[in-house]
């Protein structure tokens, strides 16, 4: 629980200085072709961001240390750095390629909104080899129980791009504000690399060259390679949703990217924080044989996640218009373009607790050191999601898209828990399994949300608003609190170690 008090300390302040970074940036830009242009490209490098750091490499990379951490420790730094050296050489090569063609791609562009698309993801390039390597750097510290730098290196880069905002006002045109950025986007990338880099020599494990024949590489790479759809469907239906966004309406990106911007917060900061802390443990107990322990710390972590995502939903949806407003309504992103993003957001709220769990199960397969199955189920995942999109966006335009997401991660959701049934029975994986939330404190929090915002005059007023929702979020919480603690004790005690850890830090 200390870890994960870290984990989520941390990713909120990231997640904080995220929102105040896309704040600016939609006050500077508002909702234009050149903002949508930059968001395209910019998810590129999140998807890998979301593949290595909270995804496949890290699913892959960690059970192969910890196996050999745990067996062998003298050999562990030797591993690092055969893997460091071979990964960051391939990776270096890899993304040159990517590099050059793009860069070809562009010559045979004519649509301007796609050029600036393919331009700005080629400035971006370099941070895809700064954030893999920094996410193989942070696995390895989560195994030495070191989470602190994890979490908080995030915050590097909103820190930079919000500098790379106010670089912005010596240049005259769009264009080249979004340039700026994405430049800032690689230093950013920097600083997440050499922070890790920086706190495994403070922890005796200096990373350094050295290219030597290593089985536990092979073993790292079969695991990764085909993992990459099974763990990055979510960022890559997203990439795909902002694609057919653009296609629809350039200016759209920028509505659909606040929606998805504002699910991230309750899913950076709990369901990948418990997620970050869970595999490193999994994969211990996995090792270790230990089945009862095993199937103890899945079914507490399902019930923590649904414990805290949940009511974040119920939060979301009925107070989506008045935190929007309260955020981004500035300068060139008025209230108009404020209330397209509601619907959406309502929209995805719908299936923030799908994508939590998607997000958990396959790190199960990967902690036993099966990679295939996540990846067919992805693939369904992903066809699903094609499907869903080009069928609803053509009914309901960009909603469409949002109901696509929730609709593919319903399958996804589905496929995986009768995979688990299946292949782990010990595990004990259920439907209803799920269903064991605390019911009555939900209905109490969305009964009173739905009550007060209907009695709050919401003025548009910022430091009116903005009043009236801190507190309204203050009675949500201590409703819900007060629920779990006097009506549904067993779900409180899953938060209890949590508090206690809180409690004495201060």
């Amino acid at each position: 629980m200390h870890a994960l008090l870290k984990m989520i300390t941390g990713t909120f302040f990231s997640r904080i200085s995220g929102f105040l970074r896309d704040i600016l940036l939609f006050s500077m830009l508002g909702a234009s072709m050149e903002t949508s242009a930059f968001l395209i490209a910019f998810a590129i490098p999140n998807l890998f961001r979301r593949l290595c750091g909270e995804g496949a490499l890290s699913a892959a990379f960690i059970p192969v240390f910890s196996k050999r951490y745990a067996q062998h420790p003298t050999t562990a730094a030797k591993f690092l750095n055969i893997f460091f050296s071979k990964f960051g050489v391939y990776l270096g090569v890899s993304t040159l390629c990517v590099g050059v063609f793009l860069r070809l791609l562009m010559r045979g562009i004519s649509c301007s909104k796609w050029y600036v698309v393919c331009e700005l993801t080629t400035l971006m390039l370099p941070y895809l080899w700064f954030i893999c390597n920094a996410a193989l750097l942070n696995g390895t510290l989560n195994v030495l129980n070191a989470f602190a730098i994890t979490a908080f290196s995030p915050i590097l880069l909103n820190l930079t791009m919000i500098l790379g905002i106010a670089c912005c006002r010596l240049y005259a045109t769009p264009m080249q504000w979004v340039m700026v950025l994405s430049l800032s986007v690689v230093i950013g990338g920097f600083f997440q690399w050499i922070l890790p880099k920086g706190q495994l020599k403070r922890k005796g494990y200096p990373v350094s060259w050295c290219w030597e024949p290593d089985e536990g590489f092979t073993e790292v790479w079969h695991l990764f390679v085909p993992s990459i759809l099974g763990v990055a469907i979510y960022q890559i239906n997203a990439l795909c949703g902002r694609l057919f966004a653009y296609a629809i309406d350039p200016t759209s990106v920028s509505f659909l990217y606040l929606a998805n911007r504002f699910l991230e917060l309750p899913l950076g900061l709990f369901a990948f924080s418990i997620i970050s802390i869970l595999l490193p443990k999994l994969s211990l107990s996995i090792a270790q044989n230990d089945t009862q322990h095993t199937h103890q710390l899945l079914h507490n972590h399902i019930q923590l996640l649904q414990l805290l995502l949940i009511p974040s939903a119920i939060g979301l949806a009925c107070l989506a218009s008045p935190i929007l407003n309260v955020f981004f309504c500035w300068n060139r992103f008025a209230s108009q373009s404020v209330e397209q993003v509601v619907p959406l957001l309502r929209i995805f709220t719908i299936g923030l607790p799908l994508f939590g769990l998607t997000a958990l199960f396959p790190r199960i397969f990967y902690a036993h050191h099966e990679a295939m199955i996540p990846v067919k189920i992805s693939f369904f995942t992903f066809i699903a999601y094609l499907i869903s999109a080009l069928g609803l966006s053509h009914l309901f335009q960009v909603p469409g898209l949002v109901w696509a997401s929730v609709v593919s991660n319903g399958v996804q959701l589905w496929l995986q828990i009768r995979s688990l049934q299946n292949q782990y029975p010990n595990l004990k994986v259920s439907y209803q399994s799920l269903l064991h939330i605390p019911w009555i404190s939900n209905i109490l929090l969305g009964v009173f949300l739905v009550f007060i915002n209907r009695q709050i005059p919401w003025s548009y007023n910022k430091l009116h608003d903005t009043l009236y929702l801190g507190g309204v979020i203050s009675a949500g919480l201590l409703i819900y609190g007060l629920g779990l603690l006097t009506l549904e004790r067993k779900y409180f005690s899953l938060l209890q170690p949590l508090w206690k850890r809180y409690l004495q830090k201060r």
